[in-house]
Formats: structure tokens, C-alpha cells, sequence
């Protein structure tokens, strides 16, 4: 029988619902965890198609940042006019000899002694590219392509900074030649080994960084005419460094610093007996990264792995000449190798597949491999050797040693016939490199052709491509006011 007060009405019993059709459409609505994309064309769920988004509206950073780049911000800067970019030092006044002349003689005559030297500039630069219709739409950063030039200047940034230190032009020939190079590539140094055991040199042998270190380094730059005033180092050399005083540190009671329950030091300077030197840290700085055997290359361009060749790898008698290897560092080791070029680095090669090297005290390990065949061709090769008695090549970790030119394999390194390379232990895994310099115009600048720059491109699609462009080289004048710190612990 029709009831006409019950049309439009959903009651359990009656032809038109049912208990189960009843329960769901008297369900509360549910905000749930999806929003979004994720609700597109959903019939499930609930009230979540009705939430408004949340996004914060700053961008977080999980990258560096510009204060991190701590070396490029203090080097001078001076303008350069040339691709090659020259000058002059005035190497020595004359012979230390006599002097010293009777009433009314003629004294010595002594030459003094000029020498002109060189860097090329070299060219950095990175290609953004932002489509139009991404510049149309609403974002949470603003201006999409001033937030792109700022990030392409900052990765220029971070390849300038870690290559005023680490760049060398004779193993990548686009590079500029960094400082530690120009240190090393010294006529003040016949042989690589006479560079290593002389007094701009400090060998740590895996120690932390010491007051007596830094001490020593000062007093070898004051040695060579020049004053150290500031010191550039990784953060965990600071780090150790810090470390030395907090079992020797007096707390002082009844202080603010104590009342307040603040503990641990920050040490920003360093007072040597010829005056303060600061400390700075850059992150920039750090060891470059240790790799296993499964690590890819770095760059579809990079090199072909290299191939290990005759015996790989075989110890050294323990009578090698100028060898580093102390009883402590002898035992059993991986050693394996990478090529490299201007676009990256190969994977690793185990030069001895699955075989441990036993290297004695005072003893070597001599290496041995060759190039692969790729379509872009090694320039460079980097050595690594693994943390000693490793369990085996795939648990092994592979720290980096030392970077060579293809031309040094091939004329045979630090001792080693043609085609060979010696670890003479010069170089210790795990560790990292520090310097001290007289930071003045007198000593290092950076030369620049050309400032950080923004150039853009034709427009040939809907997208707006520009590059952002760097030129220039540093100079070390006076290689003998700097001194470096290796194998710091």
C-alpha cells in the first residue's frame, strides 16, 4: 500500500534500502591520509577529494649552502686579461757569499735572479634549462629561473672550491692547476721525493692534527720570508684538533658558561709563536669518497675500467728505497684502481682479482695495469687500496691513495719501471689533507678572465636555456710561504 509520507526516505525493511546501504550512507566522512592526485576519479575516498593541500612555503634545503664554500670566498681575487695568465718572481738577490770588502776595493759584482712562470685560465660552466609553461604557473619558489641561475651558480661554487685545491691539468688537461699542484710543481724541488721529505711538507702518519704541527708549519713558512695566517682544513681535522685539549680543558666554577651547563670548546684561532693564525673549516675539503667493487662510474662519458695486466700486483722486497711503510702499516691488502677524465671517473678494477697482497715493513707494492678500450680515453688514473685484512674484494672497502697521469704509468711511478706503479705508503687510506698559507696577494690569487656569469642561449623550443659560466686559474706565487698538511688523521 503506497504511503505517500515516506517517499524520499531510506528505512531499513523497505523496498528501496537496505541495513547495509543504510550504514554506509550514514558514515561519517573521513579526512584519511591520501589528498591530492591521489583521490583523482575515486569513488572511496571519503572526505579526503575536499582537503586543501599543505606545503610549506619555504623551500628546504638538504644540500650545502653558500656558507659552506669557505676557500674561493677568501682567496684574493685579482682580474686577468689573458688565457695564459704570467708573472714574475724574483727567485734570490744573489749568492750568499762574502761581502764584506777592504777600504776603496771594487765589491763582487752578484746577479739577482728573475723567473717568469705561467697558468693557463680554464673555463667552468653548467646549462639550466626551465620550460615556459613552468614559468606560468603558481610556484612555492617564486621566479623558476632565478632559483635555476642560483643553483647553477652554486654548483660552479662547489666545483671551484674543491678544485683550488685538488685540480691538477696534467691529469685532467681541461683542469687548472690547483694549489697543491703548483706546490708540488716546484723547480725548488728536483724529485718528487725531495718535495715530500722537505720543510713545506708535514707528515702526520695518520695523527690528528697537533698544536706542535701547526707550530712546526709556521715556523717553516717563517723560514721561507712569510708569515702563515690562515689555515683551511676539512672538518674533521678541526674536529681532532679540538679534541687534543678536552682531556687537558680546567672548568673554571662560578662562570656563566658553567652555570648554564655548557660544555665542549671551539677553537677559532691558533696563536703560534709568530703570530695568530685562523681556522677555518670547508667541507669542500674532504677526502675524496671511498668505493667498493659494485660503485658504477660516475659519467656515461667517463673512461673504459682498466684492465690489470701481467703479475697485477706483487710485493716489494723490504729494502725500497724512500719507503713509508712502517710494521704498524704492514699486512694484507686489496689494491685496486679507476680511470679517469674530464667527464668522471670508471668503476673500480681489482688489479689482482680475489688476492691479498702481504706488503712488509719498508717493503712496496708494485701495480700493474693498463688502459681500456672506451671511446673516451683515460687521462688520469686513481689508486685504491682497502682497509687491511679485508675479508674479501666484495666486503672490501677501497679508501683512495694517490692520482696519477696516463703519462706516469707509462714512464713508470715513484720508482717503478715503465707501465708500473710503486705505493711507497706516501699516501695513507682514510685520511685527509690541511695547509697553512700567508694568505696575501704576495703569495696566491685567483686570476679571473671572467667573473660568475649568466649567458643565455637561442631559443629554438618552448624553454628558456642559459649557462652559467666561470673563467679564470689560481696563482701560487711563492710556493714556500704555503705548507701542507698530509695523511691527517
Amino acid at each position: 500500500r503506497s504511503n505517500a509520507s515516506l517517499d524520499n526516505k531510506a528505512l531499513p525493511g523497505i523496498a528501496n534500502t537496505t541495513q547495509e546501504q543504510l550504514q554506509e550512507l550514514s558514515k561519517a566522512l573521513e579526512a584519511q591520509s591520501i589528498t591530492g592526485q591521489g583521490t583523482l576519479n575515486s569513488t572511496t575516498a571519503s572526505g579526503a577529494p575536499l582537503k586543501v593541500e599543505s606545503l610549506d612555503k619555504t623551500l628546504k634545503l638538504i644540500t650545502f649552502k653558500e656558507s659552506n664554500i669557505v676557500l674561493w670566498k677568501k682567496i684574493p681575487k685579482l682580474p686577468a686579461y689573458n688565457t695564459v695568465e704570467e708573472y714574475n718572481q724574483l727567485s734570490s738577490y744573489g749568492t750568499e757569499r762574502g761581502g764584506f770588502i777592504l777600504e776603496g776595493e771594487l765589491p763582487n759584482e752578484e746577479d739577482s735572479t728573475y723567473v717568469r712562470r705561467s697558468q693557463l685560465v680554464k673555463y667552468l660552466g653548467v646549462t639550466k634549462s626551465v620550460t615556459h609553461p613552468m614559468t606560468l604557473v603558481n610556484t612555492m619558489i617564486g621566479n623558476v629561473i632565478d632559483r635555476e641561475v642560483k643553483n647553477g651558480t652554486l654548483w660552479i661554487l662547489r666545483k671551484l672550491d674543491r678544485a683550488l685545491t685538488n685540480a691538477d691539468s696534467t691529469i685532467v688537461p681541461e683542469e687548472f692547476n690547483g694549489l697543491y699542484a703548483q706546490h708540488q710543481q716546484n723547480d725548488a724541488f728536483p724529485t718528487f721525493n725531495d718535495y715530500m721529505n722537505s720543510e713545506v711538507v708535514v707528515d702526520l702518519r695518520g695523527a690528528s692534527l697537533t698544536e706542535a704541527s701547526i707550530e712546526d708549519a709556521a715556523e717553516g713558512i717563517v723560514e721561507n720570508f712569510g708569515v702563515g695566517t690562515e689555515l683551511f682544513a676539512p672538518p674533521k681535522v678541526l674536529s681532532g684538533f679540538v679534541k687534543n685539549f678536552y682531556g687537558n680543558k680546567f672548568i673554571m666554577p662560578n662562570t656563566e658558561q658553567t652555570a648554564a651547563g655548557l660544555m665542549g670548546q671551539r677553537v677559532e684561532g691558533f696563536d703560534s709563536q709568530f703570530g695568530r693564525i685562523n681556522l677555518n673549516w670547508d667541507i669542500f675539503q674532504n677526502k675524496a669518497n671511498s668505493k667498493t667493487t659494485a660503485t658504477a662510474a660516475t659519467s656515461a662519458n667517463a673512461p673504459a675500467a682498466p684492465v690489470a695486466a701481467g703479475a697485477g700486483v706483487a710485493p716489494v722486497a723490504p729494502t725500497v728505497a724512500n719507503g713509508k711503510w712502517a710494521a704498524s702499516d704492514a699486512g694484507t691488502y686489496y689494491y685496486a684502481v679507476c680511470a679517469i677524465n674530464r667527464f668522471g671517473e670508471s668503476a673500480l678494477t681489482c688489479v689482482k682479482t680475489n688476492a691479498l697482497i702481504t706488503v712488509a715493513a719498508g717493503g712496496a707494492a708494485e701495480l700493474q695495469f693498463t688502459a681500456g678500450n672506451g671511446a673516451n680515453a683515460a687521462t688520469g688514473y686513481t689508486i685504491y687500496r682497502s682497509n687491511k685484512a679485508a675479508t674479501s674484494v666484495a666486503a672490501a672497502t677501497f679508501y683512495p691513495l694517490f692520482t696519477i697521469s696516463a703519462s706516469q704509468l707509462a714512464n713508470g711511478y715513484d720508482g717503478s719501471a715503465a707501465g708500473l706503479v710503486s705505493d711507497l705508503n706516501r699516501f695513507m687510506p682514510n685520511t685527509n689533507q690541511a695547509f697553512l698559507i700567508d694568505n696575501s696577494e704576495e703569495v696566491h690569487a685567483f686570476r679571473q678572465l671572467a667573473p660568475l656569469m649568466k649567458m643565455d642561449l637561442a631559443i629554438i623550443s618552448p624553454a628558456y636555456r642559459f649557462m652559467v659560466l666561470h673563467y679564470g686559474t689560481p696563482l701560487l706565487f711563492a710556493p714556500k710561504k704555503m705548507v701542507r698538511f698530509i695523511n691527517v688523521g
